[in-house]
């Protein structure tokens, strides 16, 4: 069976929630009424407890308690543009980032948000954000736009990298030295300073890459267009493919104690282990296209997809239109 089958996992999806849930009782699989706006959610992030969401629009909705009540936080009243990406740098900071080179920036936890940076006029989005020590940090997106601030996101300066004009769509680091950088056309950056400078991987594939995450010591996985899966045990410098028996879009990943879970189109899900070795797989059915996903502390999944909230394991099935 699945790992991931394993977890009671959670699903956020397209439609989301507002309000609170109504009053459950103890019964098993209750279906509860939920009042739900139609969102679509881009990105998650999980910590200390708390999962906030940023999506369409502007929106933004957290939880405190494991995905049962969810609230907003912002929403399309104080700006409307898309959000795409969401970071936790430490402690109560947030940083997220969306189109029109939008930036915002929370100091409590995301119950307020600052807007830091928004150019309108240049109209480009912003895919996400990424850092080691809450202090340094890089955000990155569309037609190599990439910013680095040094002061935990208050200030930003644009950085040249040579590129051709290639999406920036993921970043991540060892927590030390190394960084890697992914996009599209097969694009694959390494840093050895720590984001000063930035060199390219001579291309194994040619089409977009979605994700990248460091597993453990020189291990690192990266994955994107028609089911593509790639593992480098010699920190970037070469890569081998891990073949799927399908060619889905893969979109998003959750970092787990075992490895990672990647998640994409058609509900379908990948386990790669720390080492770096091909795990379970399958589809989680009717449940569309999987964007993002994260781990709770007791270990549900929760994931960003397009058909409504759905939490096993528990007392209770929620389901949109209910």
């Amino acid at each position: 069976m699945s790992k991931l089958i394993s977890y009671s996992f959670c699903l956020v999806v397209a439609a989301l929630v507002v309000f609170a849930f109504s009053p459950r009782s103890e019964g098993l699989d209750q279906q509860v009424d939920m009042d739900l706006g139609r969102v679509q959610i881009n990105d998650l992030v999980q910590f200390e407890g708390r999962v906030v969401a940023v999506g369409e629009r502007g929106s933004i909705i957290l939880s405190d308690d494991l995905g049962d009540t969810w609230r907003t936080t912002h929403s399309d009243r104080e700006l409307p543009v898309t959000l795409t990406g969401i970071n936790w740098l430490g402690e109560q900071t947030l940083i997220a980032v969306g189109h029109d080179e939008l930036m915002l920036r929370s100091d409590d936890a995301g119950e307020s948000w600052q807007v830091i940076m928004n150019d309108s006029d240049a109209g480009e989005p912003l895919l996400g954000s990424w850092t080691a020590d809450g202090q340094k940090v890089f955000a990155y997106g569309s037609f190599g736009r990439f910013f680095i601030s040094h002061d935990a996101g208050y200030s930003w300066e644009a950085q040249e990298l040579d590129l051709h004009g290639e999406h920036l769509n993921d970043l991540a680091g060892d927590g030390q030295r190394l960084q890697m950088m992914v996009g599209e056309m097969g694009l694959v950056l390494r840093s050895e300073d720590y984001g000063q400078s930035w060199s390219r991987i001579e291309p194994f594939y040619r089409g977009s890459l979605f994700g990248v995450a460091h597993l453990q010591g020189s291990t690192w996985v990266t994955y994107g267009m028609r089911g593509h899966v790639f593992v480098s045990h010699d920190d970037g410098m070469s890569w081998n493919q891990l073949e799927l028996p399908h060619r889905l879009p893969l979109y998003g990943h959750a970092v787990n104690a075992d490895g990672i879970v990647i998640v994409g189109t058609g509900g379908a899900y990948v386990n790669v282990s720390r080492s770096g070795e091909l795990g379970d797989l399958g589809f989680m059915q009717g449940l569309g296209t999987l964007t993002s996903a994260v781990v709770l502390p007791n270990s549900d999944l929760f994931v960003a997809g397009q058909r409504g909230l759905t939490q096993k394991g528990r007392t209770y099935l929620a389901v949109i239109g209910q």
